[in-house]
């Protein structure tokens, strides 16, 4: 039921969890717009002129990150056990899931990226070229362009990201899936379940609304 101690490890657990959404969020924002730009931008009629260097980097890249993409997310867990020891020191709480989250959603945000990127008109592009336009600036072009796909996406991948920490939930990663998985499976305190279900979904009713409405405020198409 609703105790003291209830309470106090519901908000505990609802800390743990957006703490990993949003402070994985970050670096998925980072390493997938890092990632995602090059591959668009070695794309043979990318931006950066196809060298034979540019073609296997692209090349390189692209089967990296589509392997990272394609590893069910419960087994990269397991196999970054030993990684994560080294990281954080532990297998077990809500750093213990960071590595895993990181690694298997950058890739993914990476290919949303790379595709809300290639969505860019090819006209819009040559146009800023007929122009003078520097690379750097046919970038911002581009971005600015891209911006309202790249938040749909980076919705996408929040929203994802609620699903994995649920599976990390298994390594006793913390948060309210962990809470509703301890709680009401060998605790039977089946109202601190729904409990932390419903705010789970809750949060991803704000993120998703969130998001799409920026998406649409931004989209000037």
């Amino acid at each position: 039921m609703f105790d003291a101690h209830a309470i106090e490890l519901y908000l505990k657990a609802l800390v743990e969890t957006l703490f990993l959404v949003f402070g994985t969020g970050i670096y998925v924002l980072f390493f997938g717009l890092l990632i995602g730009f090059f591959l668009y931008a070695t794309e043979p009629d990318g931006i950066f002129k196809n060298k034979l260097s540019t073609k296997i980097a692209h090349r390189l890249l692209a089967t990296v990150n589509d392997i990272a993409r394609s590893i069910p997310f419960i087994i990269l867990l397991i196999l970054l056990i030993p990684v994560t020891r080294i990281l954080v020191g532990t297998m077990l709480g809500a750093k213990a899931a960071l590595p895993a989250l990181i690694i298997s959603a950058s890739p993914f945000f990476a290919r949303v990226v790379h595709m809300a990127l290639r969505d860019v008109s090819k006209e819009t592009i040559e146009a800023a070229r007929a122009m003078g336009a520097s690379n750097l600036k046919i970038i911002q072009i581009v971005f600015k362009e891209a911006l309202s796909s790249l938040v749909s996406g980076l919705t996408l991948t929040l929203v994802t990201l609620v699903g994995f920490m649920s599976a990390a939930a298994v390594i006793g990663a913390g948060g309210l899936a962990y809470l509703a998985y301890e709680y009401g499976k060998f605790g039977n305190n089946y109202p601190l379940m729904y409990l932390s279900i419903i705010t789970i979904l809750f949060i991803v009713f704000i993120i998703q609304i969130t998001g799409d409405t920026i998406a649409r405020k931004i989209d000037h198409r």
